[in-house]
């Protein structure tokens, strides 16, 4: 049995893990980031027509109405991003502790999910159908 070949297919696994994690900040900070102009753009900027966005080396005046679509465009983008940064954060982490420990039973619960408000009514039905 040649241990090199699992050495580093654990440290790749580890390393793509790291990885992903920094990817999930990186995408986080970005979110807070457009959260906080949709914030400024309701409270601050509600009586401008036009405004100047910078989209990546570029900065554009564009209309407030489409400014406010494009931003809420990304923060969906950002969010599905995220979740699929951590999925693969749940399965490669799965990975390496089969490979480290040969089994998989210590991590059967890493895999949970949290209810949605939807589920959460159907449970317990303590709060309406509007709230969902």
């Amino acid at each position: 049995m040649d241990l090199l070949p699992i050495l580093e297919e654990r440290e790749r696994i580890a390393e793509d893990i790291l990885t992903n994690q920094q990817l999930v900040v990186d995408y986080d900070r970005k979110r807070n980031t457009n959260r906080e102009a949709l914030n400024k753009l309701k409270k601050e900027l509600k009586d401008e027509k036009k405004l100047w966005v910078n989209l990546g080396d570029l900065f554009i005046r564009m209309e407030a109405p489409k400014v406010k679509t494009l931003i809420e465009k990304d923060q969906t983008n950002l969010d599905h991003e995220i979740e699929v940064v951590r999925n693969s954060i749940k399965e490669k982490t799965a990975q390496l502790e089969k490979l480290e420990t040969g089994e998989t039973e210590k991590m059967k619960g890493f895999n949970l999910r949290g209810l949605t408000a939807k589920e959460l009514y159907n449970i317990t039905g303590n709060i309406t159908e509007d709230q969902l």
